[in-house]
């Protein structure tokens, strides 16, 4: 019996070895280089959010400016995928399982731009040799236009630059569908440039303000569920932890020595809705607990309450205000463990504000050989948002430690932050004095900012501060008044060890306390030489502030806000506006009932087509149906058919392919159902 004869497909030749030139110099520690990786589509792609929303089933993943972005998960995977290919996966330059980190940090691919994307369909046939679209399997998906253009960054070590080389030029696809011919790319490598840093004298404080280059997830619990919550601040164990990590990757166990015993000391770092224009006289701290806000009212109705119309949230400060709207039968809150109070200057009026999170859909396999993959989400604080922190210590010990961060401290290398390690950057630092003691009388307001650890006398942690607990923290010439308190559950995970710390119970940072007596003057001047309350304050715990009064009404900072469901509502007005119009010309359901005047409706395809057309922005969409020319064409003329183009010839040009869409949704649900 004869053989048959396979298709024969040409073997693509080798890329070639990249010249040992191209390893290029070292930016100091311990022999690593930064590059600049840009991707150039040469087709559509799809760069999945695993999401969808406005009709489409499938959008793609775009960052808080609202642009396109290949995850940098995403890029690794595809580089791992090529290395498997070249038998060049030994697991060093990717990292491997039970602690050893990857030894490329990258970061996602981001468009300078917003270009305007292609929307794709495609159906299931009902058989091999039949091409009639099969019910139920209609996909709609957002593909990038070719020619987008992404960058990003990566840093990896001198001797791992021809690996990372040859495995670009591999990678000839990006996104979903690469096997269909999307996602085509050009993948290239080019220096990467950080302009010089002037050095200054080192002092016992050093404020940075720190970016994230990546959305960065600081987890909140060490039992989450298929949700990853995030903390809307880098805890100061955090920070500690990752300086310490970059200084022991370098092999300089002694340097970070001086954070870990408690020699220099690290604040949270505290988001900022906005890079300043000078560090100094900026102030951020957590929203104290007395900015309370009044309680939304219930609302009847068939619209659910987050999408009524959101009013300006006045919040005041409940010392002095609280008392009378009680009177007057509100209802007040406590501000959210995500909102912050910040001023630029000490002149300046404070604002409340919260910094941007999004949630990331994510797949992943706890167990190796588990064979299908397990959906979960994960919250991130959004790529780019400030961070300002302070480290403090002795002059002498700071000068060390600065000596030998030099590279992170000057910008030219990351630190890697919270889960998966994402790449952080010193976006500016000032070397400062030390802080002058606040003028206050014998009566002021403590304001915890940041978490207070502190024990009882059988050593449990304490939730609450009462008298005898203050007067044993402060001193018996510190007494107690009013007090707005609460606790919160600490958490930590040891990187050494890849374990969960201990839980501990601390006061909340923002709680306040009403203090008087004599002892108020000496805890001005401890919170001037940075002599902090409680345990482990090196990891930025007991810090506190005290004032004549605390931030009353403030404005609220639009900007950095997470986006409110603004697409969902009108999304939801919109689909109970098209329900309406079906519901009155449902006769577009029966494909073979004809009108008085004999027409038949439009079918399915054509309703299709018409969306299509609107989604392109075709002028004539609605011209060339209301007014048909061909034979094709005669079904617009059925009475309900061309009443409904009516009515989106009465909607604003914007908005008319979202009605159009969300019709035929209608019309096809009834449909599929009539079949049944």
């Amino acid at each position: 019996m004869p053989k048959k004869n396979k298709a024969h497909f040409p073997k693509r030749p080798p890329a070639p070895e990249p010249p040992r030139s191209d390893v290029g110099t070292a930016q100091g520690g311990t022999g690593r280089v930064r590059r600049t990786l840009t991707a150039e589509f040469s087709s559509d792609a799809h760069v999945g959010s695993g999401s969808g929303g406005g009709g489409i089933d499938a959008l793609i993943a775009r960052d808080r400016h609202d642009r396109p972005v290949i995850w940098a998960s995403h890029v690794e995977g595809v580089l791992r995928d090529a290395a498997r290919r070249l038998g060049r996966d030994d697991g060093a330059f990717f990292g491997r399982a039970g602690g050893e980190q990857q030894r490329a940090v990258f970061t996602s691919l981001y468009a300078n731009d917003s270009p305007e994307t292609h929307i794709w369909r495609s159906t299931a046939r009902e058989a091999f040799d039949n091409r009639a679209p099969k019910d139920d399997t209609l996909r709609v998906i957002e593909y990038v236009p070719k020619g987008t253009k992404l960058v990003g960054e990566v840093e990896l070590p001198a001797s791992e630059l021809p690996t990372l080389s040859r495995l670009v030029l591999e990678v000839d696809a990006l996104g979903g569908g690469r096997s269909t011919g999307a996602g085509r790319v050009k993948l290239s490598l080019s220096e990467a440039t950080t302009p010089p840093r002037k050095a200054s004298t080192p002092t016992g404080r050093l404020v940075l303000l720190l970016k994230n280059r990546d959305p960065l997830c600081i987890t909140a619990t060490a039992t989450p569920d298929n949700l990853i919550p995030s903390l809307a601040f880098v805890p100061g164990r955090t920070l500690l932890g990752a300086v310490a990590a970059w200084l022991i990757s370098e092999g300089d166990r002694a340097t970070a020595s001086l954070l870990t015993s408690g020699k220099v000391s690290v604040s949270d770092a505290l988001p900022l809705p906005h890079a300043p224009s000078k560090l100094e006289g900026v102030e951020v701290l957590p929203a104290p607990l007395s900015l309370q806000s009044e309680k939304p009212k219930g609302a009847a109705g068939d619209v659910p309450w987050w999408a009524q119309p959101i009013t300006p949230t006045e919040r005041l400060d409940t010392w002095s205000a609280a008392a009378e709207k009680r009177r007057n039968g509100v209802k007040l809150k406590r501000p959210e463990d995500d909102l912050f109070v910040f001023r630029e200057s000490p002149n300046a009026a404070w604002t409340t504000f919260r910094p941007a999170r999004r949630v990331r859909l994510r797949n992943g396999r706890p167990d190796p050989k588990q064979a299908d993959a397990s959906l979960f989400a994960i919250e991130q604080i959004v790529e780019g948002t400030p961070f300002l922190a302070e480290l403090h210590g002795s002059a002498e010990d700071l000068k060390k430690l600065a000596e030998k961060l030099g590279p992170v401290l000057e910008g030219r290398r990351w630190l890697r932050v919270g889960r998966a390690g994402a790449p952080v950057e010193v976006a500016q630092l000032v070397w400062s004095g030390a802080g002058l003691a606040t003028k206050t009388e014998s009566t002021a307001l403590l304001t915890l900012t940041s978490d207070l650890l502190v024990r009882d006398g059988h050593l449990l942690w304490r939730t609450a501060l009462d008298a005898d607990a203050l007067k044993a923290l402060l001193g018996d010439d510190v007494q107690l008044g009013n007090s707005i308190q609460g606790s919160v559950m600490v958490y930590g995970f040891n990187g050494t060890s890849r374990l969960w710390r201990m839980p501990a119970a601390a006061i909340r940072r923002g709680s306040v306390f009403e203090i008087s007596g004599a002892g108020v003057a000496r805890l001005a001047e401890r919170a001037a030489k940075n002599e902090w309350l409680g345990e482990r304050t090196h990891e930025g715990f007991g810090r506190f502030r005290l004032d004549a009064a605390l931030p009353g009404a403030t404005s609220e900072v639009g900007t950095s806000s997470p986006p409110t469901p603004v697409a969902d509502v009108a999304e939801e007005a919109i689909a109970k506006t098209t329900r309406k119009w079906f519901g009155q010309h449902d006769a577009l359901a029966k494909p073979d009932k004809k009108d008085g005047n004999g027409q038949k409706p439009p079918s399915p395809s054509q309703w299709l087509d018409l969306v299509g057309e609107l989604e392109a922005n075709n002028q004539n969409a609605l011209g060339s149906r209301l007014n048909p020319t061909t034979a094709g064409g005669k079904s617009w003329k059925h009475k309900d058919a061309k009443a409904i183009l009516d009515e989106l010839n009465k909607i604003q040009v914007s908005q008319r392919k979202l009605y159009a869409h969300l019709f035929v949704r209608w019309l096809r649900a009834d449909l599929r159902k009539g079949a049944r």
